[in-house]
């Protein structure tokens, strides 16, 4: 039996190139159009990523111009109180100069002076009543011997006004000195021996043994009371503060908590 077989007709050579041509170019095509959404996604997310930074910056900023008015205001607050305190103790040393002068020319012991020299000294320990806790039973104990001797006789007016011209030097001295001391604060009720951290006569900060901090903060009576720091930026601003003071360092600056 003899088959036939049709003849196939030849496909052109340029319909076929025509195909591979389309099918070799859309995939880079796809390709192309993915590559863009993607890059438009990143865009869109690093703007957003900058405007977002842009706002915490400007928040920042403002926080930080605040925190500055804050410190300039607390200085300010601080520099006040010292020239206070200062203040006070120049004018007891100016009215005890006089009262050395009116002694040298009355009499010898210038007991027609007494009454001043007694008042003077009720000026001065009113003064230390009210100032920083600082060692404040030492320097009431002294000042009041010096006012019970005057007035029991054991001491004549010309010694006791050497002893409380000595008396006024160390408190203006204090008010110009910052270190680390150690003394009996009251704490929850109850007596601690603590460190304490001087600022002149305007800060007083302490320190526990297990390194709990905290400041003197004056009632609305005058008098004092010792609050504790929890918050961890403040309590390692003081704790830096006990350090420097500690190691005696004389150069730079320290932050501490506002507590004015």
């Amino acid at each position: 039996m003899k088959i036939t077989i049709p003849a196939v007709k030849a496909i052109p050579l340029t319909l076929i190139s025509l195909a591979l041509s389309v099918n070799l170019n859309a995939a880079p095509a796809q390709n192309s159009n993915q590559a863009i959404s993607t890059l438009a996604e990143k865009i869109v997310t690093l703007r957003t990523d900058v405007e977002t930074l842009n706002t915490e910056n400007n928040a920042r900023k403002e926080e930080l111009s605040g925190e500055l008015k804050s410190l300039n205001a607390r200085r300010s607050q601080i520099n006040a109180q010292i020239e206070q305190a200062e203040m006070a103790m120049k004018q007891s040393r100016s009215r005890l100069e006089t009262i050395k002068k009116e002694i040298s020319t009355h009499s010898v012991d210038g007991e027609v002076l007494r009454p001043l020299i007694e008042k003077e000294i009720t000026r001065i320990k009113e003064a230390v009543l009210h100032s920083l806790p600082f060692q404040k039973e030492k320097r009431i104990a002294e000042i009041t011997k010096i006012e019970d001797s005057l007035k029991s006789g054991t001491m004549n007016t010309q010694k006791a006004m050497g002893r409380l011209w000595a008396f006024v030097e160390d408190e203006l001295r204090l008010g110009k000195e910052n270190g680390v001391h150690r003394q009996m604060i009251t704490l929850d009720g109850s007596e601690h021996l603590v460190s304490v951290a001087k600022i002149g006569m305007a800060a007083l900060f302490y320190k526990t043994t297990d390194n709990k901090v905290g400041f003197a903060r004056k009632k609305d009576d005058g008098a004092f009371e010792f609050v504790s720091l929890t918050k961890k930026e403040e309590v390692e601003k003081v704790l830096h503060l006990f350090d420097g003071l500690k190691k005696q360092i004389r150069t730079g600056s320290y932050e501490i908590p506002n507590i004015l």
